[in-house]
């Protein structure tokens, strides 16, 4: 079964800006191959509302289109499956502003059964724009610092009411919990989804009545807080984190509203779906706050014996020693790896699934190193000891037969750069001996 993820509603800038309407399906089938899929999509009940124009693996007949796909699912499922089919839809001159307009997908395919569904599109809504959150450096442990969150009503329809959602990087956490805002973990990172009551009016500017304040906590260094403000009932960011929500105590108080400039009265209807985000305006931004804090990390060493023509296993690790927790969001630029070189006399014939020749498809490298091992994530936090092993089959019996594991930084270690916040060099390297 190959099935259409649930089409998020879409909401149409005024004319002529358009609004494309992408389609993702999911499937739980391995290895699923579906190259005659045929998707049909009947736009009738947009045709007061909307001027549609389809994608080019379709055939259309008015407002309803047939449309080519090939699915393939791989060994891993759970990865989703995109489309080539979208919808791009200009709102009709004239039409209301609030009117709403549906659309239908259904499909077919000799090797897969396939479901659809139904989206909506309306004319016109709100749109929040945030304003820059501010960025922190040396923040002190055990402290809290507070961050304005403020926005705008950019669209062309008031908001009926306002959702933010509030993420706090490892070592940070809410100072404050109030009773319209529901709270919740996701691994080390802390979420709140706030509820502030008050209609939005266009172009009025509001802000929480009191900052989000943070505390920095003792496992704090490199953190940021993620700030999303969108119209009540707006659907998205954080669905589908896995987030195990609790409301705030009923005895705490509310947060509210605070406007800050008033906006123009409308009589178009409230909206909850917000229309595309165009040039600066953006209802989401990352604050950083960096706290004075440091985050040791330190490699170990091994040593086997082997007769010449037999193997020898080297299990050596990468340890966090704390106290602060490592949060690299640069893509890895700035999360240790152990670089390896193999003791003379030796070649490497096999490696544990963390460890790999530092030249892929190199037999040289295969054979002879270095080795690059590296750890599990992004989010390192004090205690973490990753393991390692690389089994070597000696060829010439060396005594003493020296190599080593060398901490480095980011993925090449000719731009190895030691952090500040590792100011012990001692550990940072290890002797790897055989015989």
């Amino acid at each position: 079964m190959i099935t259409l993820d649930a089409p998020t509603p879409a909401a149409l800038p005024a004319a002529p800006a358009t609004e494309d309407v992408y389609f993702d399906f999911h499937t739980r089938t391995k290895n699923l191959t579906a190259h005659d899929v045929t998707l049909t999509v009947d736009a009738r009940g947009l045709s007061k509302i909307a001027k549609v124009a389809f994608s080019s693996n379709c055939t259309a007949h008015g407002l309803v289109a047939t449309c080519s796909e090939s699915f393939e699912s791989g060994s891993n499922p759970n990865i989703g499956l995109g489309s080539m089919t979208r919808l791009t839809l200009t709102a009709l001159r004239g039409s209301r502003l609030g009117a709403t307009g549906t659309y239908k997908i259904t499909g077919r395919s000799a090797h897969a059964q396939i479901t659809g569904g139904t989206g909506s599109v309306t004319v016109g809504g709100p749109s929040f724009g945030l304003d820059h959150l501010a960025d922190h450096t040396n923040l002190k442990v055990g402290s809290n610092v507070a961050e304005p969150v403020r926005f705008t009503n950019v669209g062309n329809r008031p908001a009926r009411g306002v959702q933010t959602v509030l993420a706090a990087s490892p070592g940070l956490d809410f100072a404050d919990h109030y009773s319209n805002c529901k709270y919740g973990f996701n691994g080390a990172i802390h979420f709140a989804e706030c509820y502030p009551k008050g209609a939005i009016n266009i172009g009025e500017t509001a802000a929480l009545a009191a900052p989000v304040r943070l505390h920095v906590g003792s496992t704090a260094l490199s953190t940021y807080l993620d700030a999303l403000t969108a119209p009540l009932g707006q659907p998205g960011w954080p669905d589908g984190q896995g987030i195990k929500w609790t409301w705030g105590k009923g005895s705490a108080p509310a947060l509210k509203l605070k406007v800050i400039k008033a906006g123009r009265r409308s009589s178009a209807p409230a909206g909850s779906v917000s229309l595309p985000q165009t040039g600066s305006v953006t209802d989401y931004w990352i604050a950083s706050l960096r706290a004075r804090n440091t985050a040791d990390f330190a490699v170990s060493g091994a040593s086997a014996q082997a007769d010449a023509g037999k193997n020898a296993t080297l299990a050596f690790h990468l340890t966090a020693n704390g106290p602060a927790t490592l949060y690299d969001r640069s893509g890895g630029e700035g999360v240790p790896t152990a670089w390896v070189t193999l003791p003379p006399g030796t070649t490497a014939v096999g490696h544990s699934a963390n460890c790999a020749p530092w030249q892929e498809n190199n037999p040289t490298a295969e054979a002879k190193g270095p080795y690059v091992c590296t750890l599990p994530g992004i989010i390192v936090p004090k205690g973490q000891v990753t393991n390692f092993s690389l089994t070597l089959r000696v060829d010439d019996v060396v005594a003493h037969a020296k190599g080593g594991v060398q901490l480095v930084w980011g993925p090449d270690p000719a731009d190895s750069h030691r952090p500040a916040f590792d100011p012990d060099s001692r550990n940072d390297s290890a002797v790897l001996t055989v015989n």
